[in-house]
């Protein structure tokens, strides 16, 4: 019978290496010596470039939003754009300058559509700012020039774009879709920059299906909330001029926005912009509350804050009609 081997050490447990024991044949090393390079200086600790650079981020602000005049700024710090043209040019120059933006990494002007709260101060931007160039459709140019005692040289600023197509600037990535109103070729915009969804759907009397298509997929949406109905039935508006209001070719309701949020609503959408309120039939209060009444019955709350917006709650904003809004990181 082969003899038993007896595997356990009979060395003294004092002469044992303990965990913490730097081996015999591999003497430790000074700490400054294994961190200098080979003419004996230290080496510089390199942080990773991950950890240095500041993520590049999609930036909003509105200059103004209502039929006195819209027009708003989307971008990073390199590369921006305008959505409609109409507040005064040197305010919009001013407010830019005020929030840090340099007007020469703006691209140009993209136009929702051709009438004159949109497009008012479109070509005194564009000559004054040589660099730019007017992005619509070719029949929104034709609707600009028809209706409105505009320089005919803002065509030599016109860029056509179409619907349904991608357009790139930058890593800014820009698709207008279809909406519903009485203008010339009406636009709504989907932006997207790295993982930003960001969509702009205004003066639309209906959520059309293409609208609704880009609307479920942002994280951040400008959405029209025109008027409150029972402030319109009662006011001061001609029955003519209600009407076309309330058409599917005017504008959307507060009770219709909110409804529609409640549809669409999933967890990424973090961030809504109510935009173009009506000065006579609306108040910001008044858009504000009916849609978070409208999402609470979904069990979603109105985030206090934009710079935190923890989960079952969303930020919801009016954006001002004769000011600008704050600038806000999407």
């Amino acid at each position: 019978m082969a003899q038993r081997h007896n595997r356990r050490s009979i060395r003294p447990i004092e002469d044992l290496p303990s965990l913490f024991d730097t081996p015999a044949e591999e003497p430790q090393r000074d700490i400054e010596a294994a961190s200098a390079d080979d003419s004996g200086e230290l080496a510089e600790f390199v942080v990773p470039q991950q950890f240095t650079q500041r993520k590049p981020q999609l930036r909003f602000i509105s200059f103004g939003s209502g039929s006195s005049g819209n027009c708003s700024y989307v971008g990073t710090d390199t590369c921006g754009l305008l959505i409609d043209a109409g507040v005064d040019n040197n305010f919009v120059t001013k407010e830019l300058a005020r929030n840090g933006i340099d007007i020469a990494t703006i691209r140009g002007i993209l136009l929702t559509h051709d009438h004159g709260d949109h497009v008012r101060y479109s070509y005194a931007i564009l000559r004054r700012n040589p660099g730019m160039k007017l992005y619509s459709t070719i029949k929104c140019l034709d609707g600009i020039l028809r209706r409105h005692n505009i320089s005919r040289r803002i065509k030599d600023y016109h860029v056509p774009i179409f619907k349904e197509h991608e357009y790139r600037f930058d890593d800014i990535l820009v698709t207008p879709f279809e909406t519903s109103h009485d203008g010339t070729d009406n636009c709504g915009f989907f932006f997207s920059f790295n993982d930003t969804r960001f969509a702009i759907a205004t003066d639309t009397g209906i959520i059309t299906e293409r609208a609704d298509f880009y609307c479920r997929q942002a994280n951040a949406l400008m959405i029209e909330a025109n008027y409150d109905d029972e402030m319109l039935a009662t006011g001061r508006y001609t029955e003519h001029l209600k009407a076309r209001i309330r058409s599917n070719t005017g504008h959307l309701e507060n009770h219709t926005t909110a409804n529609y949020l409640t549809q669409i609503f999933s967890p990424q959408l973090k961030q809504i912009f109510l935009c173009h309120l009506s000065e006579d039939n609306n108040t910001p209060e008044t858009a504000e509350v009916t849609v978070g009444n409208a999402l609470r019955t979904i069990n979603v709350r109105p985030a206090t804050s934009c710079a935190s917006i923890p989960p079952g709650t969303v930020y919801i904003k009016a954006l001002p009609r004769f000011r600008s809004s704050d600038l806000y990181i999407l």
